[in-house]
């Protein structure tokens, strides 16, 4: 271990490749302290062991993280009362209220209209156009709105906000406050109509009949609308933008569709959804890779560091989309391990089915790596502009 304080996101972030300072962390120190953009110093746990510790040892809590006086990462605080912001046995009451509307029986059912839907959406994909815009980020954004019962009408409103909500920007505070108020404000105004005239063939109806109080009700519909489409809409542009750079990986899988799962789940792996980390509040002084953590100090578990862990993947930094096994942790581990994770397996999974159907001969309009990236907490490519080849 070493003495510095790293101000994370490193300086080399938002880039295609991972930055080199990851490797060396998991080399050399392990467990280091950084300084988020918020100015909170916290630890940062990089090892593929040490990140599963901390992600489901429930020493280490997500309530905490909206806690009085807390770490904070970015610009906006985390909404309490939420699946992400609380502790069993809270959070086990609340993943109880909607773990039937995404069981796996439940979620496989979708999967015909979610590829009836990627079928249309691709009509859209013409030489020039920017993949992300017209495909990636339509799909989820339909999919969510309907499981879940939102106008997908108002969706260039909900959009602006949450990009702004989520932003890594510090000067853009005010603005990122006023956006997270116009959401709140949105959703409260959406729950208020649900409850005035109930029809029950929503998710957001069925939460409506539970006992969650508004503000609870809010916080919970507001982070799976987000969270339904702001992971499953950059890994659509990441996993096809990695496929075109590598372009025999590409064909690969156009020759060999019947790789597509497997690819899914090392495109989650190889590609990474944040330039930080997710954070937990040690509960007590904990022992992690030899550096004790003391209670009440946080910790930013790094998912996209461990899945580059050559601990636990042979090549970490080569892409096998035939790998076996693959326990990755895109979609992390332990209680708080993706609610949505079938959903987002059958739209990864139909949204390249339907590309490499359609367009076998697909191909970057620019090179890969001079694409910009978005700088906010779930991050990833701005644009994809693709040429039908």
């Amino acid at each position: 271990m070493t003495d510095e304080v790293l101000d994370i996101p490193f300086a080399d972030a938002f880039a295609f490749d991972p930055s080199p300072t990851w490797a060396r962390l998991r080399d050399e120190s392990p467990v280091v302290r950084v300084r988020t953009l918020a100015g909170a110093e916290v630890w940062l746990v990089t090892r593929y062991d040490d990140v599963k510790l901390v992600l489901a040892d429930p020493r280490f809590s997500r309530a905490g993280v909206v806690a009085a006086g807390a770490p904070r990462v970015g610009v906006s605080r985390p909404l309490p009362g939420t699946l992400p912001t609380t502790d069993p046995p809270e959070h086990t009451r609340l993943r109880k209220l909607v773990s039937g509307a995404f069981s796996h029986r439940t979620i496989s059912q979708t999967r015909p209209w979610v590829r009836e839907l990627c079928e249309r959406l691709a009509d859209d994909v013409v030489d020039g156009a920017d993949l992300r815009q017209v495909y990636a980020l339509p799909l989820p954004i339909q999919v969510i709105c309907t499981l879940l019962g939102v106008p997908y009408e108002d969706r260039e409103r909900f959009r602006e906000w949450i990009e702004l909500a989520y932003s890594l920007e510090m000067a853009e505070q005010p603005r990122v406050e006023a956006a997270m108020a116009s959401l709140l404000a949105y959703m409260g105004d959406l729950v208020e109509a649900k409850r005035r005239t109930p029809r029950s063939d929503d998710l957001l109806d069925e939460l409506c009949a539970t006992p969650l109080t508004h503000d609870e009700l809010v916080a919970f519909a507001l982070n799976l609308l987000v969270a339904g489409h702001e992971t499953s809409a950059n890994q659509i542009t990441s996993f096809v933008a990695t496929l075109l750079r590598e372009r025999s990986q590409w064909e690969r899988l156009v020759g060999d569709p019947a790789l597509v799962p497997s690819a899914v789940e090392e495109l989650m792996r190889f590609t990474r959804l944040s330039e930080v980390g997710q954070l937990r509040v040690a509960l007590e002084d904990v022992e992690v890779a030899g550096v004790v953590v003391r209670a009440g100090e946080g910790v930013m578990a790094s998912i996209g560091s461990a899945n580059r862990d050559p601990r636990a993947f042979a090549e970490p930094d080569a892409l096998d989309l035939a790998r076996t096994p693959n326990p990755h942790l895109a979609l992390g581990i332990g209680p708080h391990f993706c609610l949505g994770a079938q959903l987002a397996r059958i739209e990864l999974q139909e949204a390249l089915l339907v590309l490499l159907r359609r367009f076998p001969g697909l191909r970057a309009a620019r090179p890969v790596d001079e694409l910009a990236w978005r700088r906010v907490l779930v991050s990833g490519l701005a644009e994809l502009p693709v040429s039908l080849g």
